[in-house]
């Protein structure tokens, strides 16, 4: 017997869903993608370079896989061993940049005595791509389809479980695939609207169904985390993995507009910004900022100085800035409660019904405490967007700081 079932095609055997199964007899192949040139083709004594992703036949979960190790492909020699006779009978006449999906009986895998984490008797699936032959140039293209996994980790009972268009309190911790920390979200809670993509689409997405108190861990494909950008410490496609606790749930019901909340994520923060003064109400600042509206449609950008915490801005801002340090760029949701104006004709041109913003401190020209150049703290600003096809320059006196003035 050969030992190959080959069923090719895109759709899954109806064996694959059903609830139970029967370990088939032979290795199956599927075809999940053939190149049109599929000229370097796989033969006895190769190289071959894959990425692959393993996981449980009945479960679908996954217990190994090349994309979690930062995507350095797994190599073995064709028809001489060093890897499951599954995987040798099923990567045959294979060439490069082809997919298949391998379901593989235990007795071609790791039989009855099976692993440290693969239990006696399990049927295996791997998803095989095949990047490189011997020295060949390689081609290591990420697919977008890996699957996220969820897991409970404590109680997760309740009457109204979180779902899109909720707003949730979190913190949180984010890990590589060597699971070192590069995201700490413990020391400070972080409050969004599910589904409004002020966070990574993976955690938005596996939280859903959860309830406060829940604690979940989050394994996320490059697909839903970063891709192809580089973020911080994070490689491109990479997966990262989250350990969630919700500790507060609002359904969508109870909160108005869907989005009554200021939220704020972090697009960059200076190395050094753990240590570096923070701005707090009085400072005087150098800020840039991008203001869109609810369908993130960009309504324009500019710079100003301004003294945090005077009421000269939109009170979302000024909570947003505090506690930021130079440098660092955020972008934030304003709801309507605090975008409003207060005191001036500034901003006359921002939605009323909230609006997204990008900030960032270019530089603190005085410090809230510096008495002795108070007289010259005062709001200058340039906006410039589609509202107003110019640039609107205007000088704003702020009357609490300097009373001896008395006209705008």
């Amino acid at each position: 017997s050969s030992g190959i079932n080959a069923e090719y095609g895109l759709l899954l055997l109806l064996s694959l869903v059903s609830v139970s199964y029967s370990e088939p007899d032979d290795v199956i192949v599927q075809l999940l993608y053939k190149p049109k040139d599929c000229k370097d083709i796989g033969k006895h004594g190769d190289v071959m370079h894959v990425q692959y992703l393993g996981r449980f036949y009945d479960s679908k979960k996954t217990f190994d896989s090349s994309y979690r190790r930062n995507n350095v492909p797994f190599y073995y020699t064709l028809g001489v061993g060093g890897v499951i006779e599954g995987y040798q009978i099923g990567t045959k006449d294979m060439c490069i940049n082809e997919r298949r999906r391998l379901i593989v009986p235990s007795k071609y895998a790791y039989g009855s005595r099976g692993t440290d984490n693969i239990p006696g008797h399990s049927t295996l699936m791997f998803d095989v791509h095949l990047v490189q032959i011997n020295d060949s140039p390689p081609d290591y293209p990420v697919p977008l389809d890996l699957p996220m996994e969820v897991t409970a980790t404590g109680d997760n009972s309740c009457d109204t479980p979180i779902q899109m268009g909720d707003l949730v309190e979190i913190s949180y911790i984010g890990s590589l695939p060597d699971r070192k920390v590069f995201d700490n979200g413990t020391q400070s809670s972080l409050k969004f609207i599910v589904g409004s993509g002020q966070i990574l689409r993976g955690v938005e997405e596996g939280i859903v169904g959860f309830c406060q108190g829940g604690k979940i861990e989050i394994e996320i494909p490059p697909a839903k985390a970063y891709r192809d950008k580089w973020e911080g410490p994070v490689p491109q496609w990479s997966y990262v993995y989250y350990n969630v606790s919700v500790t507060s749930h609002v359904s969508q019901a109870q909160v108005e507009d869907g989005n009554d909340v200021l939220t704020c994520k972090n697009l960059h923060v200076p190395k050094d910004c753990e240590s570096s003064y923070k701005i707090r109400a009085g400072d005087y600042i150098d800020l840039s900022y991008k203001v869109l509206n609810k369908d993130k449609v960009e309504l324009g950008e500019g710079e100003m100085r301004y003294p945090v915490g005077r009421k000269l801005v939109v009170p979302g801002w000024d909570l947003a800035l505090q506690g930021a340090c130079v440098g660092q760029l955020q972008s934030c949701w304003i709801p309507k409660s605090l975008a409003h104006k207060i005191g001036t004709s500034l901003f006359l041109v921002f939605p009323e019904k909230g609006f997204y913003t990008e900030l960032q401190v270019n530089d603190i020209l005085l410090t809230g405490d510096n008495k002795d150049s108070i007289d010259v703290m005062s709001t200058e600003y340039q906006f410039e967007g589609p509202v107003k096809n110019e640039i609107v320059t205007k000088t704003v006196i702020d009357r609490e700081m300097n009373p001896q003035h008395s006209e705008l």
